[in-house]
C-alpha cells in the first residue's frame, strides 16, 4: 500500500519520518485527553473527594492556597467541564486544519496550568512544549481520514 504524502510535506525520507513521527504524537496524545475526559466524569459522578486534596503536593504554597479556596467549593462544576475540555481537545486533536491548531492550544494552556501542581510538573512542562512545537504544523487531513489512505 502506498503512502500518500501530504502537500506539505516534502519526499525525502528524513521529512516524511518527522511527519510521521508528528502524527504518532497527534494521535497519541488525542488518545491521552479522550481518556482523560473520561476519566474525569466518571471521576465527578463517583468519586469527587478524590480532588479535593489534589493540590496538597503543589511546587508553591499559592497554588494550593488557590485551589483550596477557589476550585474546591466548585468542584462538583469544574470537575465535569475539564472532563468535557479534555474530550474537544482530544477531538480536535483528531480533526484537520484549525481545529487541530486550537486542540494543541488548548492542550499547551491545560499543561502549563498544571506545571506547578506537583511533582510531575516536568512531565506537564513537557506535554506543554510538544503542544506548542506541534502548534506550528499543517494538518491537512483529520487522522480518520489518514487512516483511510
Amino acid at each position: 500500500m502506498a503512502v500518500k504524502t501530504p502537500a506539505h510535506v516534502g519526499s525525502d525520507p528524513e521529512t516524511l519520518a518527522s511527519a510521521g513521527r508528528w502524527e504518532v504524537a497527534r494521535v497519541v496524545l488525542a488518545a491521552v485527553y479522550l481518556l482523560g475526559g473520561v476519566a474525569h466524569l466518571v471521576l465527578a459522578a463517583s468519586s469527587m473527594d478524590l480532588y479535593e486534596s489534589f493540590a496538597d503536593q503543589a511546587l508553591v504554597g499559592v497554588y494550593t492556597d488557590l485551589w483550596r479556596d477557589a476550585v474546591v467549593p466548585h468542584l462538583a462544576i469544574l470537575v465535569p467541564l475539564v472532563g468535557l475540555f479534555e474530550l474537544a481537545v482530544g477531538a480536535a486533536l483528531l480533526w484537520r486544519g484549525r481545529a487541530v491548531r486550537l486542540g494543541h492550544a488548548g492542550g499547551a494552556l491545560f499543561q502549563t496550568g498544571l506545571v506547578l501542581s506537583g511533582p510531575w510538573g516536568p512531565v506537564n512542562a513537557l506535554l506543554a512544549l510538544v503542544h506548542g512545537l506541534a502548534f506550528g504544523r499543517a494538518y491537512p487531513r483529520s487522522v480518520l481520514a489518514r487512516r483511510r489512505d
